[in-house]
């Protein structure tokens, strides 16, 4: 392939991709006419942890009906191998590492606020384009813009609602680090006291030495947990403020939309959950784990309906990351979790951290009655920072220069087109080791991959293909250095709002 037939190949990126004509009319928005939202993002679900997606392992129905009312895709991407900075890409449109965070993720609650100071996220946009928004779950995006954050103070500073959320329910940073309580509207609802057993094995009485020795290593604050702590019980709680927000919103008779993040920790590790969902698939604790997950999709696709509004909203359901072989009671080693015969990532190679697809290919699912087409699927590549272009495009916002640097509007593909809408993505590792897919090509650790021919990626055409590799070498390098992929063109005031 020459120069001039690999750079044909991104053309596609900046075509101007044709609107339904109600997204393309007067800047004024008619809220009445645009859908709720509800974006749902579990924690370290494979691309093969679903049974929409081939898993024989783990059942998992309220998902898989979403995918027969809606779109199922097969090439999307997170912009981080781990979990963090993918939060902070999706909000913001933006790969992570172009900020502070070069590697690895925040450890703790006690760190500062990652989205930087004055950076407007999806939940900025939303509010202006008269959405009432929400963000529950896993936050794990620190608070503040000094660390250790001061959690004595009983009230959190910059935050959720800076961020753009009317209402927040969310850990201080994870169900799996302190401390361990949760924060309603930035407020502290327990009181902390010290930890006497190990979070991943609620049943003990003790810490071990060397999860003590870790924390004070890489934690700048005390572990400490909420006095009322149920641990089994945190993804239940998310799912009953999920469907409090909404019914209190729909209460209101309120005529403009809503948007909710939500942000499940299953199936991260701790894989603990409530009895009832405790042996429920064929696939241990993490199995039954991902199950929780589907729970919660349930619940609330149970409680739209009730209130009649299933018909007027779009539901998302992805990952921030790929998976991990199995739960603490599967393998102790990689690879395919050969005890109960799972594949977390299913064909994909690699795992969660890692630059190999699966530690960043995860499922996709949307559905949007009267709007997406039922039962379809698209392998067009797609990116999770592009959720801001994309419901940008929905509500008629404007993104302007300093918004969505790396994000491209994916709605024409939830809506059955073809073309592609983003030529490339730079996938980044737990490590901060960068790797780029163009089209088909994948560079990785010096290795040319086909990924449409060879999903596993196991043969290296590097050798056939000197030409290519450099020229990925060099987009890669370009993509780094420019400080953007997407190009929003919108003049800014000097505050960064957009004119007008």
């Amino acid at each position: 392939m020459d120069r001039r037939s690999f750079l044909r190949m991104g053309t596609a990126g900046s075509i101007a991709l044709v609107l339904p004509q109600t997204l393309l009319s007067a800047k004024k928005v008619n809220t009445q006419k645009l859908p709720n939202i509800i974006y749902i993002m579990a924690d370290d679900l494979g691309y093969g942890d679903l049974s929409c997606y081939g898993a024989e392992k783990i059942h998992t129905p309220h998902i898989d009906s979403l995918a027969k009312r809606g779109i199922r895709l097969t090439d999307a991407h997170t912009p981080s191998a781990v979990c963090a900075p993918t939060r902070y890409g999706v909000l913001t449109g933006r790969y992570c590492w172009r900020g502070r965070l070069k590697k690895e993720v925040l450890w703790s609650g006690y760190e500062r606020c990652l989205i930087e100071k004055g950076r407007k996220t999806i939940g900025n946009m939303m509010q202006e384009q008269g959405y009432r928004t929400a963000q529950i779950g896993k936050w794990h995006l620190g608070w503040e813009d000094k660390e250790p954050v001061d959690y004595s103070k009983g009230v959190l500073g910059r935050g959720p609602r800076e961020l753009g959320f009317d209402y927040s329910f969310v850990t201080a940073s994870c169900h799996n680090m302190y401390p361990l309580t949760f924060v309603e509207n930035h407020k502290i609802l327990s009181k902390l006291k010290p930890i006497d057993y190990d979070v991943y094995y609620p049943e003990s009485k003790s810490i071990p030495k060397q999860m003590i020795t870790w924390h004070k290593t890489h934690v700048d604050g005390p572990m400490l947990i909420a006095d009322d702590w149920k641990p089994y019980d945190v993804d239940k709680i998310y799912t009953e403020k999920s469907i409090d927000f909404i019914k209190t919103h729909v209460a209101g008779k309120s005529k403009t939309p809503f948007y909710l993040h939500l942000t499940p920790e299953a199936p991260h590790r701790p894989n603990i959950m409530p009895k009832f969902i405790q042996g429920t698939s064929q696939a241990g604790e993490r199995g039954d784990h991902v199950r929780m997950a589907d729970w919660m999709v349930g619940q609330i696709v149970k409680a739209l309906k009730a209130l009649k509004i299933d018909q007027d909203t779009l539901i998302i359901f992805t990952s921030d990351n790929g998976p991990r072989p199995a739960g603490r009671d599967g393998p102790k080693h990689g690879g395919p979790d050969k005890k109960f015969g799972h594949k977390s990532a299913g064909e994909l190679r690699g795992y969660k951290a890692q630059l190999w697809d699966g530690g960043h290919r995860v499922p996709f699912v949307a559905c949007w009655p009267g709007k997406i087409e039922p039962g379809t699927q698209s392998d067009t590549l797609i990116c999770l920072t592009d959720m801001m272009a994309t419901f940008a495009a929905m509500t008629n916002y404007e993104l302007n220069k300093d918004m969505g640097e790396d994000s491209f509007n994916a709605l024409p593909v939830l809506l059955g087109k073809k073309e592609p809408i983003r030529d490339s993505i730079v996938h980044h590792d737990y490590s901060g080791n960068f790797s780029i897919r163009k089209g088909p090509w994948k560079l990785v650790h010096g290795k040319l991959f086909n990924i449409k021919d060879d999903v596993q990626e196991k043969h290296d055409l590097a050798g056939e293909h000197p030409v290519l590799v450099n020229e990925l070498k060099a987009l890669l390098d370009e993509h780094i250095k420019a400080g953007k992929t997407a190009n929003h063109s919108m003049p800014t005031t000097p505050n960064g709002a957009p004119d007008g």
